[in-house]
């Protein structure tokens, strides 16, 4: 589990104080200690919270919450054969993210938030600033895909990019009680539009870039879109909104969210704000120059591509406004222990060259692909499959992405409840015609096998998708499978076959 614990709270919460333009039902207010959307979780004296989801409402379990203990129901929909007693809001979600907040001190009041979001480069961003921050002496919680971090304990492996509003609100109160200056948290869309976040203000926003992901969820692209603008709701008037001023998305969608705040551009081109110019690039990392407030400083960010350079300079730029200095920055970035599968490379002295990356949109596996074409000078592989139960819409545009490479390697990612074939099948329909995968293979550690043994040396496999991940989900198994692990171990089988010194892992 992820939530933190604490005891539950002895205070009796009036919900009309706190919520004075709600309405009642069966009742003049109520008092609460503790509240939870779900009603196996409740005990007594909590508030019940109906949220309305796509395929059923919270309303529907209500019943079961008051037979726990529920003392109410926070509702917007009140439910008039239930006997309890009801409030009713117009927007639960933002009621019940806002409380969450209150109930546990408004912890993020007592901290320097920031928040970042796009399609691609959350999770190295907030591990970039994380390092610069603590660089800084000013200690940094961590809140995303990977791992949770109250800045003093040991991280925790988290299960959702931004976690639920009450463990949001466990984990800022967690940052704030171990010290920590800073909380830097990834906010998905799904967060944004679910308002997970809401009762959190925000000192700085970052959008990375907006590309198509998240269709099964969204109903359409410009939703996706006007979703991720929406994170500059959350940022202080006198806060700053920091983005990819190369991604016309991003302003596109802004402009039609009628966004306040001023963006502050941070690209290649040298109309920006803060212009990057790239100075080299090999398999290890670039080196870029960054015009920061007064400054034009040179960086190393020790993972090549030029989207890992956007990544550092959205960081630095960042850090820069919340009172690092150009060295701290320097040495933050350089320094930094980056997060695991994203772009990084197995065994840099193998003649082999294998990198892992969480690569899984169009965008992602482009960008991967034309950075990897640049450093090599062999055979570009690729290998790489789709999540179920997700966007079946990207799945062809995966496909079209990866063409540059020389092979490519179709593959299980996880398939989750859908038939592994069909997500294959929509890879497939990918590829125009006169050209085919050059293999396909539902069995991912097989697959793994044969692109690495295809390779030769001075040839480049990459393994895209799952990245970090170490379980893979097929129906309703949790599998343990580690693409890194993987091939490791063919890697170290091929040479043990050419020399009897195994290759250590990096």
């Amino acid at each position: 589990m992820n939530t933190v614990s604490y005891s539950r709270p002895v205070t009796l919460h009036s919900i009309r104080q706190l919520l004075p333009s709600a309405s009642f039902v069966g009742c003049g207010d109520i008092y609460f200690r503790d509240l939870t959307p779900h009603s196996d979780h409740c005990q007594h004296g909590d508030l019940f919270v109906a949220v309305p989801g796509s395929t059923c409402h919270g309303n529907d379990y209500a019943n079961q919450a008051v037979l726990n203990g529920a003392t109410g129901i926070l509702t917007d929909t009140p439910c008039p054969d239930l006997n309890a007693s009801q409030c009713v809001v117009s927007d639960v979600r933002r009621s019940y993210a806002w409380l969450c907040q209150y109930l546990r001190g408004k912890p993020s009041e007592a901290l320097k938030t920031i928040g970042v979001t796009g399609t691609n480069g959350k999770t190295t961003i907030t591990w970039l600033l994380r390092s610069i921050l603590n660089a800084s002496q000013k200690p940094a919680g961590l809140l995303g895909t990977i791992q949770y971090d109250d800045s003093r304990n040991p991280p925790v492996t988290s299960n959702m990019t931004t976690p639920d509003a009450k463990v949001l609100a466990e984990w800022l109160q967690r940052m704030a009680i171990a010290g920590a200056s800073h909380a830097v948290m990834e906010v998905s869309s799904h967060a944004l539009d679910q308002k997970r976040i809401a009762g959190i203000s925000l000192n700085t926003s970052i959008i990375t870039n907006i590309t198509q992901d998240h269709l099964d969820y969204h109903p359409d692209f410009d939703n996706y879109r006007s979703t991720k603008a929406m994170i500059a709701d959350y940022t202080q008037p006198e806060g700053q909104l920091i983005i990819n001023g190369d991604d016309p998305n991003i302003r596109r969608a802004l402009e039609r969210n009628r966004c306040v705040h001023k963006p502050i551009t941070v690209g290649f081109d040298d109309q920006s704000d803060h212009w990057i110019q790239l100075e080299s690039m090999d398999q290890s990392g670039s080196q870029f120059q960054l015009n920061l407030p007064g400054h034009v400083v040179s960086i190393y960010v020790p993972r090549p591509g030029k989207f890992n350079v956007m990544n550092a300079a959205l960081a630095a730029v960042a850090a820069s406004y919340h009172g690092c200095s150009n060295e701290q920055i320097i040495s933050g970035i350089e320094n930094a222990t980056l997060p695991p599968g994203r772009l990084q490379q197995i065994y840099p002295d193998h003649p082999v060259h294998c990198f892992v990356d969480y690569a899984h949109t169009p965008d992602a596996i482009e960008n991967v692909i034309s950075t990897m074409k640049q450093l090599v000078d062999g055979k570009l592989i690729c290998l790489f499959g789709a999540g179920g139960n997700r966007d079946r819409s990207k799945r062809s545009l995966m496909t079209q992405a990866a063409l540059r490479a020389d092979r490519i390697i179709l593959t299980a990612d996880n398939s989750r409840q859908e038939s592994t074939q069909q997500i294959l099948d929509d890879l497939i329909s990918g590829f125009p015609k006169g050209r085919f995968a050059d293999c396909v293979e539902p069995d991912r550690r097989t697959a793994i096998r044969w692109a690495i043994e295809q390779a030769e040396p001075g040839d480049c496999v990459l393994i895209l998708g799952r990245g970090h991940e170490l379980n893979q989900i097929i129906g309703d198994q949790s599998i343990p499978f580690d693409d890194t692990y993987e091939a490791e171990q063919v890697l170290n089988s091929l040479s043990a076959i050419s020399s009897p010194i195994l290759l250590k892992s990096a």
